[in-house]
């Protein structure tokens, strides 16, 4: 659908940047349309296939063979990510199973949505953020920000609908075509930030994304970069951007 959206705006060429469910939207992009796509950079790069997990946890053995050194705190140990994912993860299972009946306990609940929203905001922006009584919420975000966002699904009733896509990305029909293990080769980019959920290292990343031409380490961020550290992303983006148009000798507007 968002392929054909810019299709039809008469874009039949262009980049692709996503954190995210954007990420994953942006890679299956990429990697269905390649013909349309002159690159995909995104702030949430994975690879969840069998090869890449295996490289991960080798990788924890030998950190300095495949890791810049200074960077190592971003991906070991390996015990504290899958620790802190499984302290964090409920949500996930349960819109991923029972999207409809957590979606009717926070439908015209305005306080339950508040807590169930905001409470990412806090524990992704930074684990350490989760200890603290006020959440570090206006730390790193200004409160109109947040309400805005809480205001889209309570406004347009659609937290239900938002939560479906768990449901339907992890059906067995849609993992069945382990599009994880098909190669896209289109320039790919990747920023890390590194209170982010979780990181990948490059060399996992290249089993899929078989043309990695930017890899970079922000120290400061989280998950949700694009509105915490705005600038920063920004700014990484073009930096691939211009790299993909030198590299590769392409022009655009």
């Amino acid at each position: 659908m968002m392929r054909n959206l810019m299709l039809r705006l008469g874009y039949n060429k262009f980049f692709i940047q996503g954190g995210d469910w954007g990420s994953i939207i942006g890679s299956n992009i990429a990697t269905l349309y390649p013909e349309n796509v002159l690159g995909y950079h995104s702030n949430m790069c994975n690879n969840l296939s069998p090869k890449s997990l295996a490289k991960g946890l080798v990788a924890e053995f030998w950190p300095s063979l495949f890791v810049p050194s200074g960077f190592e705190d971003f991906f070991f140990p390996k015990s504290n990510e899958m620790r802190y994912l499984m302290e964090e993860s409920g949500y996930f299972h349960i819109q991923a199973t029972k999207p409809d009946t957590i979606g009717a306990a926070l439908t015209d609940n305005p306080v339950g949505l508040a807590a169930y929203i905001l409470e990412k905001f806090s524990t992704w922006t930074n684990p350490s953020y989760r200890s603290l009584p006020d959440g570090r919420l206006t730390k790193r975000y200004k409160m109109d920000a947040l309400l805005d966002n809480l205001m889209i699904y309570y406004l347009t009733n659609s937290i239900t609908t938002s939560q479906r896509l768990y449901a339907e990305q992890y059906a067995q029909a849609q993992r069945d075509l382990h599009l994880d293990r098909v190669p896209t080769r289109v320039p790919t980019g990747c920023a890390r930030f590194k209170s982010d959920i979780m990181q990948f290292l490059d060399v996992q990343l290249k089993d899929k994304y078989t043309n990695l031409v930017h890899s970079t380490y922000h120290k400061k961020g989280g998950h949700f970069a694009a509105l915490e550290v705005p600038k920063v992303l920004y700014k990484d983006f073009i930096d691939f951007v211009e790299t993909v148009e030198r590299k590769f000798k392409i022009k655009t507007l």
